[in-house]
């Protein structure tokens, strides 16, 4: 009876210790709802038999099926990468709430992509190299713990989508790659703000715009943005130099225009920068070659001008650009350095920076022409030229003639194209320049007219000081003009002079036929009728 009482007690003991850890104790009852979708994808596939999952078992926690890995009852992990499988996902995925981990990559999964809306516990999503294509619009909706998310290389939506702004609402994503999957329209603002983002890989789609400027305050360590189809990215690459923790920059394949920033430069982490086929213009930055840790530079098929720097840089390509010279470190002719600051102070205007190739700017470059080996001319008139005239232009000692006019250019006159010998003419009408103009000798026909803020071409002048008749400030005195208000306050008064000059005419002319009919005075009839002449011609 004794030991009876015993192993009752030790029964009841292990009954509490067992209910105590129900949660950790897989007892065969796996979540029917989980693996009731479970059950689902492997029916959908035409090779389920690469799961080796058990047929006739409903407990695939508890008996540790294949790929499938639990927290307690729940399905908490799915990692099925890399074994070929084929077939659709099942349309209630999201009911696997408890899923924290997925890896579907590299497979040919295909069909619709079902909603993961609400899987609020999802951390990582790698959906990457399969065939899905279609994702629903509420695919995003809540997955608030997410920090990686792969749809790269899906033909997702092929006539194209957009991120949704539901994304944003991830705010621990960490590494987002959307390589070949259709993107299309301008980078999503909102990725700006998502402060936890160190890698964005959009490459290979139909994105187009610029880069918005609130990317510049992301921690991004990789920046994959190359090879978009159609319109492709544009505008300055300016952005990247906010960048400070950045180690590969991939812009290669786009519409990029502007200058390479000097900013980039100072990107000490940098070991990969490919801006290779784009409309990049300018001088090649001399401190960007010098990072210690860049290892591969691309600029291959541009526009860039100038010197090639010299570098150790394993990795160095620069084919196909308008450089100086074909050899890093040699410098250009002092000629071409003088156009080329020149043409930096323009912006470097693309159809310029085209033809401004090489180092003999005798050698077909548009707008110049020479004598001899010496520039003698600039002429670019109405070339919509935006910026300031650069004092460089003074070290063209042979130069004869210079025509800018007719274009937008901003700033003054520089002084050192006074030191000119050979100068002849200088036309900088229809500009928007502005005072101080320099003097220039009897032999130069100097021209700035039609610059509104030069008030006295081809004199030296000053902005109008407030009061000054010119300034056009409140009340400053002021000389009225015909068509002024004070011309309009004089019309009444001549309106009065008229009537009372017609009156007095009439009243002669009553004399007049009064004397004539008298006969006896003509001579002060004709006197009378020379007066009322004189008067009209005085009214007229």
């Amino acid at each position: 009876m004794g030991c009876s009482m015993r192993h009752w007690k030790w029964a009841v003991l292990l009954l509490l210790f067992l209910a105590c850890f129900e949660d950790q104790i897989a007892w065969g009852e796996t979540d029917p709802g989980d693996v009731s979708i479970l059950e689902e994808f492997r029916k959908g596939l035409t090779n389920p038999e690469l799961l080796k999952w058990p047929t006739n078992d409903n407990d695939p926690c508890g008996n540790k099926w294949p790929h499938v890995y639990c927290s307690g009852k729940r399905v908490e992990q799915i990692q099925v990468q890399n074994l070929g499988l084929n077939g659709p996902l099942p349309g209630d995925f999201k009911k696997l709430t408890e899923l924290a981990n997925l890896g579907l990559q590299r497979n040919n999964f295909s069909g619709e992509l079902p909603s993961f809306s609400g899987l609020s516990k999802l951390r990582f999503a790698y959906l990457n190299e399969n065939q899905f294509d279609t994702i629903p619009a509420d695919f995003f909706d809540g997955l608030t713990s997410l920090e990686v998310l792969s749809l790269s290389r899906n033909p997702l939506n092929v006539t194209g989508w957009s991120l949704p702004k539901a994304l944003g609402d991830s705010a621990q994503l960490k590494n987002l790659s959307f390589i070949g999957c259709n993107l299309i329209g301008p980078l999503p603002d909102f990725l700006g703000g998502m402060l936890s983002l160190t890698v964005l890989q959009m490459s290979g789609n139909m994105l187009s715009g610029e880069i918005p400027a609130s990317y510049g305050d992301l921690p991004l360590q990789i920046l994959w943005l190359n090879d978009q189809k159609g319109n492709q990215i544009s505008g300055s690459i300016g952005v990247i130099g906010s960048m400070t923790l950045l180690h590969q920059a991939w812009l290669h394949g786009n519409a990029f225009t502007g200058t390479i920033p000097e900013s980039i430069g100072q990107l000490i982490s940098l070991e990969q920068l490919w801006l290779n086929n784009n409309q990049l213009v300018g001088i090649i930055p001399e401190n960007i070659t010098a990072l210690s840790q860049l290892q591969s530079l691309r600029l291959d098929n541009n526009f860039l001008v100038g010197p090639i720097p010299k570098t150790n840089i394993a990795n160095f390509s620069f084919s196909n650009n308008p450089t100086c010279q074909d050899t890093p470190g040699l410098p250009c002719a002092p000629q071409v350095t003088a156009l080329l600051d020149f043409l930096g102070r323009l912006n470097y205007p693309l159809n310029l920076a085209k033809s401004w190739a090489g180092n003999d700017p005798c050698n077909g470059w548009l707008g110049v022409a020479c004598s001899g080996a010496n520039v003698s001319t600039i002429n670019l008139p109405n070339f919509g030229l935006n910026g300031t005239i650069s004092p460089s232009l003074a070290n063209l000692s042979s130069i004869v003639s210079v025509n800018l006019q007719g274009n937008h250019l901003i700033g003054t006159v520089p002084a050192e194209l006074t030191e000119l010998q050979s100068l002849k003419l200088l036309n900088l009408s229809s500009n928007n320049l502005e005072p101080p103009v320099p003097s220039f000798g009897s032999n130069v026909k100097f021209s700035v007219d039609n610059n509104p803020l030069i008030q006295h071409p081809g004199t030296p002048t000053s902005p109008a000081s407030p009061g000054s008749p010119s300034s056009g400030l409140p009340g400053s005195p002021s000389i009225p003009s015909s068509g002024s208000s004070g011309s309009k306050k004089s019309k009444p008064l001549v309106v009065i002079i008229a009537i009372v000059v017609g009156i007095f005419i009439i009243l002669l002319l009553g004399v007049m036929i009064y004397l004539y009919q008298r006969k006896n005075n003509h001579i002060l009839y004709q006197v009378l009728l020379l007066y009322i002449l004189e008067i009209h011609q005085i009214v007229a």
